[in-house]
């Protein structure tokens, strides 16, 4: 399966394979519906060339992308199954919801399962009216039986992520009561709801899927050298070089999310076409898509609407562990162009009347350009253009202009008058496009061009309308040559400087970045930040009570973890490179052990001082000397005496990701610590390659016990899940690939008989 996917983007490269996918699939769910090649390319485009598909490239969400462009392709599989063309229905389901899943980007295969399920109580609805449930049970057990197999090829990166995400922020619990909102320890788990919504679209801001630029499009936008900001900056006498460049990426966004790359605009052409769908079409399938694509609308509006989404975060199986809800308009982003293609399709077959379809058309653009129209010209009347973070943008055009709070406010006025003038224009432009596409469609229904013109010429529409707007986000400037790129992986002088030091395994923290939202320092080292938006729970609960930014670092917290060098700003802002001489290294053996019996008191038990503090704290954790650990490892303790002589050393004598060699050596029985995350999903310990169970030590560490003497002490990462995903990969593979050429035979034979009847 994934040979498949390298293939395709191996051959035309990024990012054309990853908008060409997405037209391709989208096209073959319009040819379930439809033969007019002309209605399935249209349908195609708006698909493809969908904004936010340009925004999230741009941005870098490549599995994000591939798992949206395969989705059309899985829907497409489904219908077929339904209407009894099993032979083309099942090998496209199978691999393409293979596929899909293989982009492991799982919040859009949740979202996904939201429109299967409406579809299927449309074709159950469909079957009752027609007495077709046979084929209706019988396309489901099939359905049923591809679905798993589909998964199947999945299963080791799968398996592996259900077991990680139990132990993580957005699947597991903590089990710290202090630090934590009653909210999140009562529903069990989960994002906490404050980090879980901070991107949800505004309600207002629904409307950029037909006006683009209604909230301000995009966090850093070109205004031009034809803005309000532009002129008030020259006549504030700023050069006019000087002020090109700083319109060049001006915080035009206004609307609730923290920062956004570009709108979520589906097209001003595929929402009238949409909206006309809902008049003309006939099919009953057009009910649950109107309904489906309501409900991701109402669920993308997150706080904003928190009566019920908050009910469906805690309800709802698993969508605690997403965040983002804007990102639930990839839902109406396929179903806006499909119903908006289908009525192009019931247009050009006549499946109504050319008088009724020309009242239609004229409604439709009523409605939609109006709509265009009121929202863009009028959001001068009703819409304030102001952003919450429009004082940061005051303080920084004072400092621009000598802490001139004056010149500073008169700037922000100009941008806010942008705003509404991006607003204004854009509402008319989408109006435009709308009474073009309508005008086609009119000259249509008056027998006054054919049927293919009128659909090459909204096919040509919707790629411009689309495309004027995607080129912004993704374009030459998104790019760079590889020798730009790779600078930005050059190491600074303090990371050469650090990256001398032999020892294979040690940790970095880099107070010169943001500590947990800079991925760039573990490019170069094993680092105590870094970032990862599914970190261990409990690791996040060390962040956030010992090594934040608000609590400050925990010196024996820092020293547990071996962190052996801390880079600082020195003078001029310059890094500098500090080694830490109390780092404990890779493990140490302890002389004593604090039993404890909560996650709280295991947590406040390992108080000290503070990076920088010079001030004692009583009864300070000593990391060294003790181990802090839960009342439920007492049995593998129990009678178990232990010490260390004034030699006892462990030493790491080989690293690797998934096996680590120590060598240890202690004249007494020993209780050893090491400067790695438990983690209790497949390491295991061996010491002389016996097994001895791994306890959990100071919150999140490994301890061992080792016998006195000289000892190889192994630590082995050999998950079950991942060797039984694989096996089950391996055969469910080799089942789609034979149901594929099964299939083709079929198709070819059947084709066969069909022609020699004739």
């Amino acid at each position: 399966i994934y040979k498949i996917q390298e293939a395709i983007t191996g051959a035309l490269g990024k990012p054309i394979s990853f908008l060409f996918l997405a037209m391709l699939c989208f096209y073959l769910l319009m040819n379930t519906l439809t033969k007019n090649r002309w209605v399935a390319i249209a349908g195609a485009i708006a698909y493809g060339f969908s904004t936010y598909n340009a925004v999230i490239i741009e941005f870098g969400h490549e599995t994000k992308m591939l798992a949206i462009a395969y989705l059309p392709a899985v829907l497409a599989g489904l219908l077929l199954l339904y209407r009894g063309k099993w032979w083309r229905g099942t090998p496209l389901l199978g691999i393409s919801l293979a596929l899909m899943i293989s982009t492991s980007h799982y919040q859009v295969v949740y979202y996904s399962i939201f429109i299967i399920a409406a579809a299927l109580i449309g074709l159950f609805i469909i079957a009752i009216k027609s007495g077709n449930l046979k084929q209706y049970f019988i396309a489901s057990a099939i359905a049923a039986v591809t679905a798993l197999v589909a998964v199947g090829p999945s299963m080791p990166a799968f398996l592996a992520t259900l077991e990680y995400n139990k132990v993580t922020m957005r699947g597991g619990k903590s089990e710290l009561t202090i630090n934590h909102d009653n909210d999140k320890l009562a529903k069990g788990g989960g994002l906490d709801k404050d980090y879980a919504f901070l991107w949800s679209n505004g309600i207002g801001e629904t409307f950029c899927i037909m006006v683009p630029d209604l909230y301000g499009a995009s966090t850093s936008e070109d205004v031009g050298t034809g803005s309000n900001t532009f002129d008030k900056l020259v006549s504030m006498g700023v050069p006019e070089q000087s002020a090109e460049q700083i319109v060049s990426g001006m915080p035009t966004y206004w609307g609730d999310q923290p920062f956004v790359s570009g709108p979520v605009y589906f097209g001003a052409i595929v929402c009238f076409l949409f909206i006309l769908g809902l008049m003309i079409v006939k099919s009953p399938h057009k009910w649950w898509i109107a309904i489906v694509s309501a409900f991701g609308i109402m669920l993308s509006w997150g706080d904003n609407f928190s009566a019920v989404n908050y009910f469906l975060f805690d309800t709802l199986p698993a969508l605690n562990k997403f965040r983002t809800p804007s990102m639930w308009l990839v839902i109406p982003q396929l179903l806006f162009p499909l119903l908006g293609a289908w009525a192009l399709k019931d247009a050009v077959e006549e499946r109504i009347s050319r008088e009724e379809l020309l009242k239609k058309v004229k409604l439709a653009v009523i409605i939609s350009a109006g709509l265009c129209l009121v929202i863009g010209v009028g959001a001068r009347m009703f819409a304030s253009f102001k952003s919450a973070n429009d004082a940061q943008v005051v303080q920084q055009f004072t400092q621009m202009f000598g802490n001139n709070p004056q010149a500073a406010n008169e700037l922000i006025g100009a941008l806010r008058d942008d705003r509404a003038s991006m607003a204004m224009m854009s509402g008319i432009i989408s109006a435009v496009f709308i009474v073009l596409a309508g005008g086609l469609m009119f000259l249509f229904a008056q027998r006054k061009v054919k049927g293919e013109v009128m659909l090459i010429g909204i096919a040509a529409l919707i790629a411009i309308d689309l495309m004027k707007t995607d080129i912004k986000y993704l374009n030459k400037d998104s790019y760079t040559d590889e020798d730009a790129y790779e600078a930005v992986f050059n190491p600074r002088p303090v990371d050469q400087q650090i990256k001398q030091d032999p020892d294979p395994y040690y940790r970095v923290l880099d107070l010169t970045r943001n500590t947990y939202n800079d991925a760039i320092q573990s490019y170069h080292h094993k680092t105590i930040g870094g970032y990862h938006p599914a970190k261990i729970e409990a690791y996040q609960d060390m962040i956030d009570v010992h090594m934040g930014p608000t609590s400050g670092f925990n010196m024996a917290v820092l020293n547990m973890l071996n962190t052996k060098y801390l880079i600082y700003p020195g003078q001029g802002g310059q890094p500098i490179a500090s080694p830490n001489p109390e780092a404990l290294g890779n493990a140490w053996f302890v002389s004593d052990i604090k039993w404890v019996s909560t996650a709280d008191e295991e947590m406040m038990s390992l108080k000290a001082r503070t990076l920088g503090d010079t001030a004692q704290v009583p009864n300070a954790f000593e990391p060294a000397k003790v181990a802090v650990i839960r009342d439920n490892f007492k049995s593998e303790l129990d009678g178990y005496s232990f010490g260390k002589d004034s030699a006892a050393s462990i030493s790491l004598t080989k690293y690797g990701l998934n096996d680590l060699t120590f060598e240890s050596n202690n004249s007494q029985n020993g209780l050893a610590v090491f400067s790695d995350i438990y983690y209790p999903y497949g390491w295991r310990a061996y010491v002389d390659g016996q097994e001895t169970p791994i306890l959990k030590a100071n919150y999140l560490l490994r301890a061992i016990k080792i016998p006195a003497g000289k000892h190889k002490v192994e630590f082995k990462f050999h998950p079950d899940s991942f060797y039984k995903g694989n096996t089950i990969a391996l055969i469910t593979s080799i089942i789609l690939i034979l149901v594929a050429i099964v299939s083709i035979v079929m198709i070819f034979k059947n084709k066969g008989k069909e022609e020699a009847k004739a």
